[in-house]
């Protein structure tokens, strides 16, 4: 192997992926509903997500440098139909739609930056055109572009929340309550809220393999992403309270864009216009890249055709990358990755998020009985209780996923039937394609053995994807 990226980089790509603009959302949606007393819900999620964090951290000791990561260890843990429902559904389907999400924020940026000249459509689908080419140079090139976007944002964001937070901005403060509420009935429900603020940190795992210690850092570089943006979003709140009255932060469509142009006027405007550019540029391009390694290893484990593992020689899963871009085009161009209808269904789309959270712990306990003998560089403390305490903090936070109960009804059949299509499909392809219990565990060697490229080679010579700079194969 050789061994590309170091912690900054991997915490880079998972600060990448927790910052998006749709964050800025959910964060004033509950500063404004209940002031600071927002920011124990913050902690709050922020402790269960570093908990599922711990979870996939150990399964990625007990099974390293695995690139489709979550899929393979949910292979070991409970079977073939279980992996294929949680990760499609929970990686796939739901960034399918939070990838043009981002491209049509970055669009109305841009269209407000420079005017409305050109189409919306025209800022996000370029966007997404460079990012697929970026990705499909490799893991070493789209690592780059994101260590200096992370680097630039986290700095940006930090500065913006503490100057804010701290009340030294050239703008007049606001005279109003910092705490609207301090309720526990009204402000647990709000960590459904915040759980949006903290997705993302398991998208490391796929650079396992590209790292340069991943033992060590893997662990590491989950924790500090999402420590990193719990002080950064903390700090915000408390810049909001400062700097943005509390009814206009929540009727506000862009209340970054508020917060900073009422702090710091039109260089405060400026700034947060180009992170907001960098946080779209900067999620995009690790859904663009992450999911497409997360699809390459569901197809090395025969979870997905065999053509999804197929890679230029640039070692990039081209294929997936891809059908990934011109889906998100496909979206973007048409003009359904914006208004309403969208953000209705990422939310829904985030109920398989937290599934596969749930999921991620599960596979813990299961192995931690199944497979007690099997070395790992990382283990969760206090198990399994902290365990049990994450998976009753997300099933609350699924139940809470809308205020409105008609709302929350209309999430939960859409993915329940998703769910459903997703089951048939998982059916058909185990019983009729890998010809095995839709239960069966696969044993750990064997996953293990499959990331191999001479396993496809020894079992599947004429399917198998040639491994990069390979020499030719031999004729018979």
């Amino acid at each position: 192997m050789q061994s590309k990226i170091g912690l900054f980089g991997a915490v880079s790509t998972g600060v990448g992926m927790i910052i998006a603009t749709s964050c800025f959302i959910p964060l004033a949606s509950g500063a404004s509903s209940v002031g600071v007393t927002f920011i124990p819900a913050i902690l709050l999620v922020c402790a269960i997500n570093m908990l599922a964090a711990a979870s996939i951290a150990e399964l990625g000791a007990l099974m390293p440098n695995l690139t489709g990561g979550l899929a393979q260890y949910t292979l070991v843990g409970l079977g073939p139909f279980v992996t294929i429902v949680t990760m499609i559904g929970g990686y796939f389907v739901s960034n399918i739609f939070a990838a043009p999400a981002e491209g049509a924020m970055f669009a109305n940026v841009m269209t407000a930056f420079l005017g409305d000249t050109l189409p919306t459509a025209f800022y996000s689908v370029t966007l997404t055109i460079v990012l697929i080419f970026i990705n499909l140079r490799g893991v070493k090139v789209s690592t780059l572009v994101q260590s200096v976007i992370a680097a630039v944002m986290v700095t940006s964001l930090f500065a913006l929340g503490f100057a804010g937070a701290a009340g030294i901005g050239t703008g007049d403060p606001v005279a109003q309550p910092l705490v609207l509420d301090t309720e526990l009935d009204d402000i647990l429900p709000l960590t459904t809220t915040a759980f949006w603020l903290f997705i993302g940190s398991e998208f490391i795992i796929p650079l396992g393999k590209d790292m340069k210690a991943p033992k060590r850092d893997i662990p590491r570089a989950m924790f500090l992403s999402l420590a990193i943006m719990c002080v950064i979003q903390s700090l915000m709140v408390f810049g909001f309270a400062h700097y943005t009255p509390w009814d206009e932060l929540a009727a506000s469509d862009a209340p970054h864009i508020l917060y900073a142009e009422n702090m710091l006027g039109g260089i405060g405007r400026v700034w947060i216009i180009i992170v907001a550019i960098l946080a779209a540029v900067s999620t995009q391009n690790s859904i663009i890249g992450c999911v497409a390694e997360i699809c390459c290893g569901m197809a090395k484990i025969g979870l997905l055709p065999a053509l999804f593992q197929r890679k230029n020689r640039h070692g990039a899963p081209y294929v997936v990358i891809l059908l990934l871009g011109i889906l998100t085009i496909l979206i973007e161009a048409t003009g359904l990755s914006s208004g309403d209808a969208i953000q209705f269904l990422i939310l829904a789309a985030s109920l398989f998020w937290m599934i596969s959270y749930i999921v991620s712990h599960i596979n813990v306990m299961v192995l931690r009985r199944s497979a007690p003998q099997v070395p790992r560089t990382y283990r969760v403390p206090g198990y399994p209780v902290l365990q049990l305490f994450a998976i009753v903090g997300t099933l609350y936070m699924i139940w809470h996923i809308s205020p409105d109960p008609s709302e929350r009804l209309e999430i939960f059949a859409i993915t329940g039937v998703s769910t459903l299509l997703l089951a048939i499909y998982a059916y058909v392809w185990v019983r009729k394609r890998l010809h095995i219990s839709i239960f069966h565990r696969v044993p750990l060697s064997k996953v293990m053995a499959m990331e191999d490229p001479l396993y496809y080679l020894c079992r599947h010579p004429q399917s198998a994807p040639t491994p990069p700079n390979a020499a030719p194969r031999a004729e018979a």
